[in-house]
């Protein structure tokens, strides 16, 4: 049986999904001086990996670990950078209410 979805309710679905593998992934959400991040610690050690979603409001730069969403951008056919950085910066808008000036992987 085949489906057809619009590509509105395909970003939809795949911000659910982004969001379902943030909490699987048990990430605090934290905000230090000009950051919004989303990370395995609650704690502002912020090494190594432990952050997986940055944002930097003085540059306007989003950073994401997007190794973390693979399942999630393939399932949902976001299978270029290009339509990846579009997805997390559409993404981040929804629930941040912020448009990055740009997305980095």
């Amino acid at each position: 049986m085949k489906y057809l979805i619009t590509e509105s309710t395909a970003k939809k679905m795949a911000f659910e999904g982004i969001k379902d593998v943030m909490n699987e992934l048990n990430l605090y959400r934290k905000t230090f001086d000009s950051f919004i991040i989303y990370a395995f610690s609650d704690e502002n050690d912020f090494v190594g990996d432990s952050v997986v979603i940055e944002y930097d409001s003085e540059d306007g730069r989003l950073y994401v670990q997007n190794i973390y969403f693979q399942n999630v951008l393939s399932l949902f056919g976001f299978t270029t950078n290009e339509e990846q950085k579009e997805l997390f910066s559409d993404w981040f808008k929804y629930y941040e209410g912020i448009r990055p000036e740009y997305v980095d992987f």
